[in-house]
């Protein structure tokens, strides 16, 4: 089955393609109209028609893509909104289109398609270090990974968790990386002590605790927040690892350094500046963005090797 990206492409700040009136044309109108028409044959190539013209217009749109941290559904009403306000202030296209899964968007980045992104801490060091991408402002709070339980869950500490089955995010998020190092610091063989499920999504990983399918989920905060708002439920923190840098937008180096000031600007005036900053803070844990620095990573750089691997 071909698979498709379910994803809308939304292209902010751009003017409407008017389509010409038709009209019916009597005999006289009918000749002028053939002139006309041998005339526009005749015309240099260089006058594109009006839709090679507006597809030109598309491709120079800035490119803005996010890491799919939550379901399909809200990815989109959390960031599309935001390329409209980004196309709004530079006064210049914006495009958002994003990936179905870590992986696929981890290639995006590999091929450098995007001129402005939301990437999570060890994607940023590959976006920065092989791909030339600069930190523009991450999230206030550092980030942490949470083992989480139902609320009814007779597990109390790390140790119980050995014997269970553990759910994560696919293998390359952030927090499932955080959660395999906190396991390994604990004594755990990954290989034996627990029984790891790697899933799609944040969302999937928790899905599976609420349906019993796994013993607890590896998430960060926010993703739980936003899942216990949709659901109506509630878990419980088993434990919480040590934090690192937060998710960051970041901007590729091809971009005008005015513009990256610009937005840089722009996002860390959010929540007071505009009703689209007011509800991005507020779907996003009430976090504020700050300036980030790339040596603020350099944390992350120094985490062990091959988290992301089975």
């Amino acid at each position: 089955m071909e698979k498709r990206d379910t994803f809308s492409d939304r292209v902010a700040g751009q003017r409407p393609r008017w389509r010409p009136i038709q009209k019916t044309y009597g005999a006289t109108a009918a000749w002028l109209a053939l002139g006309a028409g041998l005339l526009l044959l005749l015309m240099p190539l260089s006058h594109a028609p009006a839709a090679e013209t507006d597809a030109a217009a598309e491709k120079e749109a800035y490119k803005f893509g996010a890491f799919p941290m939550v379901a399909v559904g809200q990815i989109d009403k959390i960031f599309s909104p935001v390329a409209a306000e980004f196309a709004q202030v530079l006064g210049h296209p914006v495009q958002f289109r994003t990936r179905p899964s870590f992986d696929e968007f981890r290639q995006e980045l590999s091929r450098e398609t995007y001129d402005i992104a939301v990437v999570q801490p060890f994607d940023y060091v590959l976006a920065h270090d092989k791909y030339h991408y600069l930190p523009l402002a991450h999230f206030e709070k550092p980030l942490v990974a949470s083992i989480m339980v139902l609320e009814d869950s007779p597990l109390r500490g790390l140790q119980d968790l050995k014997g269970t089955k553990i759910a994560l995010p696919p293998i390359t998020a952030a927090t499932t990386q955080m959660g395999k190092k906190a396991l390994l610091n604990a004594g755990f063989d990954l290989k034996r002590d627990v029984s790891l499920e790697y899933t799609k999504s944040q969302d999937s990983c928790l899905q599976l605790v609420l349906v019993k399918a796994a013993s607890a989920c590896t998430s960060s905060p926010r993703s739980v927040y936003l899942f216990e708002e949709k659901w109506g439920k509630h878990f419980r923190t088993l434990i919480e690892t040590p934090g690192i840098p937060n998710t960051l937008f970041v901007v590729h180096r091809r971009v005008p350094k005015a513009v990256r000031e610009l937005l840089l600007k722009t996002i860390t005036s959010w929540p007071e500046s505009s009703e689209v900053g007011r509800e991005f803070v507020k779907n996003n844990n009430n976090l504020r963005l700050l300036p980030a620095a790339n040596s603020e990573y350099d944390v992350v750089r120094r985490f062990p090797q091959n988290l992301d691997k089975e």
